[in-house]
């Protein structure tokens, strides 16, 4: 992998921090093999040769020549275990549904040895999702039926009954989730790329079969979200409750940022 060149002797020095700087790697790549393997580890060569070419295109398309835009993929870099959670739907325990999806505040509204939601100010526990709560058995083990109930009414979806919970459940690099966010990126892609126009509503499926729009939609996302200026100020806490609403897994995350910064140099 080719090294960040250093100025030569009596070149003015830039104002602009390293990080923020364009990457100097050669043919213009801002992605080598060298930095996806130092993200999530060891793989043969063949499994990167494919990631790092749509990487790279996504990159240019998306105006990405940073090494802080980089970042976003320290704490969802692993390819395989992203497509497998997307394509592996968990049969989910009756507990697991209040526990996740129907406490206010997530797992950590939740009393486990109450099997209830925390109290709230005024006393009582604090539940969301009454049906999680009264038909428990209707919806675990059920994905679709859960997922269209959780997200029924948000993200752009219809009510539980239209099913747009599950159809427009996450896929892609970062998990996209919603209809409005399938809808929005639908349109970024085909102003960016007018030669291969793609309909992510009709068929968001295709963040599941090719690589290059499950790794462009986390571009787009990055994008949408203006995350750059917490790259830019290397908060990572604030980089990860951005693209993820949390901190789960920051420990993790922070291991691969630092790789990848290694990797870097910077």
């Amino acid at each position: 992998m080719a090294r960040l060149r250093r100025s030569p002797p009596g070149a003015p020095r830039s104002r602009v921090p390293r990080s923020q700087q364009p990457l100097p790697h050669a043919g213009g790549a801002l992605v080598t093999s060298a930095l996806l393997r130092a993200a999530e580890g060891a793989n043969p060569d063949s499994y990167y040769a494919g990631i790092v070419d749509a990487f790279n295109d996504a990159a240019r398309r998306y105006g990405s020549t940073r090494p802080c835009a980089w970042r976003i993929f320290s704490p969802r870099s692993d390819m395989k275990a992203a497509f497998a959670r997307a394509r592996k739907m968990a049969i989910i325990r009756p507990r697991a549904c209040t526990r996740y999806s129907a406490a206010a505040g997530g797992a950590a509204g939740y009393d486990r040895a109450r099997d209830d939601c925390r109290l709230g100010l005024d006393g009582q526990p604090a539940r969301l999702r009454p049906k999680l709560w009264l038909e428990q058995d209707s919806y675990a083990g059920n994905p679709a039926r859960l997922l269209s109930y959780v997200y029924a009414n948000r993200l752009g979806n219809g009510d539980e009954e239209s099913g747009d919970g599950y159809r427009y459940r996450g896929r892609g690099l970062i998990q996209l989730t919603g209809k409005a966010n399938y809808q929005a990126f639908t349109q970024a892609h085909n102003a960016r790329d007018s030669g291969d126009p793609r309909d992510f509503v009709a068929d968001p499926d295709l963040l599941l079969s090719e690589l290059k729009y499950a790794i462009e939609s986390a571009f787009h996302y990055w994008e949408t979200r203006k995350v750059n200026a917490l790259a830019d100020l290397d908060d990572l806490e604030g980089v990860t409750r951005a693209v993820n609403g949390g901190l789960n897994g920051l420990d993790d995350r922070g291991a691969r940022l630092a790789r990848i910064k290694k990797a870097l140099g910077i």
